[in-house]
């Protein structure tokens, strides 16, 4: 079982890790049954492939994600991370281009006795997100 330190080092890691494009360092991370739900309620992803390629398009959107500080629980498997952080505004929001989306998230993640992530849930809204035209003005 990894001690608070440890899960709080590899919820920052994998931030930092994201932040610098290493999707390979990313996966590293992970239990190979990995269960991503990015957002929290939508269908998971499981398995490293399924989570390859949503992270892929994460990543090709120009993530930027700023950390908070990571809390841990008794029970010694989560780690809970608020995280800001913008990216490219996905196609469906018929953003204007070259928009961006800001967002406030919590990250729970689960460390399985091997040290590796076996699982995400990320915690964002609606409201929790906005388009950001490319002037940095809000759009529409």
């Amino acid at each position: 079982m990894a001690d608070d330190a440890t899960r709080k080092a590899l919820a920052l890691e994998y931030c930092r890790l994201l932040n610098a494009g290493d999707l390979e360092g990313v996966l590293a991370l992970f239990d190979p049954g990995i269960r991503f739900e990015d957002p929290a309620g939508t269908p998971p992803r499981v398995g490293k492939e399924a989570v390859r390629q949503y992270l892929s398009g994460v990543i090709g959107a120009g993530i930027e994600e700023v950390p908070g500080e990571p809390r841990t629980s008794m029970e010694g498997q989560m780690v809970v991370l608020p995280v800001t952080g913008e990216m490219d505004a996905p196609p469906e929001l018929k953003a204007p281009a070259g928009s961006r989306m800001r967002f406030r998230m919590v990250s729970l993640i689960r460390v399985g006795a091997a040290g590796l992530v076996t699982e995400v849930r990320v915690l964002v809204g609606r409201t929790d997100c906005r388009v950001v035209a490319p002037s940095g003005a809000p759009a529409g």
